[in-house]
């Protein structure tokens, strides 16, 4: 049984956490149970065979002109009709839910679409019901923690057809290693004090701002500490003026993007992995997991996060680290010297997290989870026929 995975928007080069699952669930499943349609073309970093799965880059397909898009996905389908013969449909996102009404309309595919937490809330909120009917009409919903399945439950999901699928990490890649010392002096330079890493696209749900204010009393403890952000986004000039403001813009490092391939050894330098997400409902923006934990946590560092959201399933609080509330620097800033200070619970945090992710979220496991449930749609499929 083959499927055929569609991500317009969300697939590598780009990145991001969606677009990280995706790759990995392609990765997992491998190119026998899965090959991929999107709109994001590759580039030299990436390549054309980055992943083992075939990979059909159609922009055509997803073009905003209507008439470009009905001939562009016409011709994609059909191709990849002929060539992989496929059974069954995943869809990234709710926004890609005409697809899955519309193969499943003609074609007669079945399909599953995946849930994050943005994108259910902003169907929620919205007046254009297309996406909210082809969530409510997908033959299963694979939430990747139990809070977007709450949400999904509220767009008119019965739980019946929700799926709880957390997203993996390839433990084998992101695992316990010593810093490469030209990395650190690339990216640090002189600095030789203890280094607090965030990883994420710079927007403000993310906390980086809540960071920056806790930095102005870490400080004071630690004089010679160093926040390492790992990230591009729109929030970046916002975030230098207010390291600028409250004093510690030498503390601070904007690193921009890494590729994604030099990550582990990014988290190889940290002491200790910060991200206080918070919710902000008004704006349809919230944490629904965390795929950084895990990778963090796969590295055998200690992590903070934010209660909020769905980052409570991937912080395992007081076991592989410590959760805050995400609006109080003052909290933030002491959770952050204690793992500074306390070697020893730093250490059991970090090897507590490594074994939770190599037991319960390896990315294979994930991979084999998800070919159950695409199965298990097909068989229900062909018992009700």
């Amino acid at each position: 049984m083959k499927s055929l995975l569609i991500s317009s928007i969300y697939f590598p080069p780009q990145v991001g956490g969606i677009a990280e699952i995706m790759a990995a669930v392609a990765s997992a499943l491998g190119p026998d149970r899965v090959c991929c349609l999107t709109g994001v073309l590759a580039n030299q970093a990436v390549g054309p065979n980055h992943f083992r799965p075939t990979v059909y880059r159609r922009p055509a397909a997803f073009a905003r002109a209507k008439p470009v898009q009905a001939v562009g996905l016409g011709m994609a389908i059909s191709e990849i009709l002929v060539r992989e013969r496929p059974s069954i449909v995943q869809l990234a996102t709710a926004y890609d839910g005409y697809l899955g009404l519309w193969l499943r309309k003609w074609l007669k595919l079945p399909y599953v679409m995946y849930a994050y937490g943005n994108e259910i809330l902003d169907t929620l909120q919205s007046s254009w019901g297309r996406d909210r009917l082809a969530l409510q009409q997908a033959d299963r919903v694979l939430a990747i923690s139990r809070f977007a399945a709450t949400l999904v439950e509220k767009a008119g999901v019965v739980p019946e057809r929700i799926d709880i699928v957390n997203p993996g990490c390839d433990a084998q890649v992101f695992r316990p290693m010593p810093p490469r010392m030209e990395l650190r002096q690339r990216l640090l330079g002189p600095r030789r004090g203890p280094v607090v890493l965030t990883v994420g696209n710079l927007v403000a749900r993310k906390g980086f701002d809540m960071v920056i204010r806790a930095l102005v009393r870490l400080r004071q403890a630690i004089p010679d500490v160093t926040y390492l952000i790992v990230g591009a986004g729109p929030y970046r000039n916002e975030l230098e003026s207010l390291a600028a403001a409250t004093g510690v813009r030498d503390n601070v490092v904007f690193a921009g993007m890494i590729p994604h391939k030099e990550l582990p050894d990014v988290y190889a330098l940290s002491d200790v992995f910060v991200m206080p997400s918070r919710e902000q409902l008004d704006d349809c923006d919230v944490e629904g997991f965390g795929l950084v934990f895990l990778e963090a946590s796969s590295c055998g560092k200690p992590v903070v996060g934010g209660r909020s959201g769905g980052v409570p399933e991937a912080v395992e609080d007081g076991v592989t680290g410590l959760l805050v509330n995400p609006h109080e620097p003052e909290e933030i800033a002491g959770t952050l010297a204690r793992l500074l200070t306390d070697s020893e619970l730093a250490k059991r945090l970090g090897q507590e997290g490594r074994g939770r992710v190599v037991r319960d979220f390896d990315s294979a496991r994930v991979g084999d989870r998800v070919h159950q449930i695409l199965e298990s749609v097909l068989l229900e499929r062909t018992t009700r026929n």
